[in-house]
């Protein structure tokens, strides 16, 4: 069979960026050969100085709540967005994505509720096996009040339908919401509540309280049980960080300041933050910086957050603004989230690997005049995006 070469002057490889011939077969990477050394048996395509990454590995990202419902009230089909969506994520270069599909029966949107959250885990699932380009995986977060989503969750696991599985806690007095005004301002703001409905909403979570540790500990041992990994968000202090990691945590997300960022780092957590909260040089809600962190050393990979673009945008903010070796800055969004998930078959491009690749055009962007963009990603060694700048010959894809 005619093998695939794509030659670049660089190559985003283990060692770093440099030239190199990458050869496709089939599915996977066969081989990470020096430089024009593959001759005209092979079916070569020049890249020229275009940058050839390994595609992108999100963690977590709720844009799918955003393609479904983009506004409030204008609601899409499950199966519509999802193909929409992944159209996206094919052109922003993510090529796995977990999708974080919130359980949550006390939300008071409603769009986090046991029954709706489960059916689209399915209706994934199965876009997965027709229509999907990406690999549209499933990160579950289950909020600690929502007793009546465990038996489904665990029904859901047993079934190989979730890959990651997180604890987050909206409670008042912790968290993003240190103070019950805090709490209310936000909500009752958010969701349009007057102020009796907001108190009702509270009266309900408190009376949960009592009883969130032993749902807690009884998904985190069935999830332990099968090797699906653990996570915590929003971590607000050693405490609470102590008390992930006698769970079996191993990923911190999103930690609120940089003391629970060391303690996670202390417990050999990986910690991660938003591509977004790089890009725009803050949080959205107000918490501490990502770039601060990871000048302190204390954030291991980046996640998408809401905004999938965020991901290659990040990696040349990294660049620019903290003075990150570019090859470093990537490694964020490519071989770090993979070793965290025991994805060994993704995030580097390397013989036996999948053939996961982005390219990408950046040649101007050292003098400000240019925005780094994807021209090509290719899964498993198939085209799902290449744009006007990059028309990837399909017949050499066959």
């Amino acid at each position: 069979m005619k093998r695939i070469v794509l030659r670049s002057t660089r190559v985003l490889c283990p060692e770093g960026i440099q030239p190199a011939d990458v050869v496709l077969c089939h599915d996977l990477i066969e081989e990470v050969a020096p430089y024009a050394s593959m001759d005209n048996s092979h079916a070569v395509l020049d890249l020229g100085r275009r940058l050839l990454a390994p595609g992108f590995i999100d963690l977590h990202s709720d844009a799918v709540e955003k393609e479904i419902e983009p506004r409030p009230g204008a609601a899409f089909p499950m199966e519509s967005a999802l193909v929409e969506l992944d159209k996206k994520l094919a052109m922003a270069g993510i090529t796995t994505m977990f999708h974080a599909i919130a359980f949550n029966d006390e939300s008071i949107s409603g769009k986090r509720s046991t029954a709706h959250s489960a059916a689209l885990i399915r209706a994934i699932h199965q876009g997965n096996q027709s229509v999907l380009g990406v690999d549209n995986l499933i990160h579950a977060r289950y909020e600690l009040t929502s007793f009546t989503s465990v038996a489904l969750l665990k029904e859901l696991m047993a079934s190989s339908r979730i890959q990651l599985l997180s604890f987050m806690d909206h409670r008042p007095g912790q968290g993003q919401f240190k103070t019950l005004d805090s709490w209310k301002n936000y909500h009752m703001q958010a969701y349009k509540l007057d102020l009796a409905q907001a108190e009702e909403a509270i009266a309900r979570m408190q009376e949960h309280n009592k009883d969130c540790s032993r749902f807690m500990q009884e998904l985190a041992v069935f999830a332990r049980e099968r090797h699906i990994p653990l996570a915590s968000h929003d971590d607000d202090s050693p405490a609470k960080i102590e008390a992930m990691a006698a769970l079996g945590v191993c990923i911190s997300e999103f930690p609120l300041n940089e003391a629970s960022s060391r303690h996670a780092k202390h417990h050999t957590m990986a910690t991660g933050m938003g591509a977004p909260n790089v890009v725009r040089g803050q949080s959205q809600s107000g918490n501490i910086s990502a770039r601060e962190l990871i000048r302190a050393g204390c954030c291991d990979f980046l996640c998408s957050d809401y905004h999938p673009s965020s991901m290659l945008q990040a990696a040349y903010t990294m660049m620019r603004e903290l003075e990150m070796p570019l090859a470093h800055a990537f490694s964020f969004i490519t071989s770090v989230p993979a070793q965290i998930m025991g994805l060994d078959d993704r995030g580097s491009i390397k013989a036996g690997a999948l053939a996961d690749l982005v390219l990408i055009e950046d040649e101007r962007i050292a003098h400000n005049a240019h925005v780094a963009k994807v021209v090509l990603t290719l899964k498993s060694g198939q085209p799902v995006y290449s744009s006007g700048a990059c028309l990837f010959p399909l017949e050499m894809a066959a």
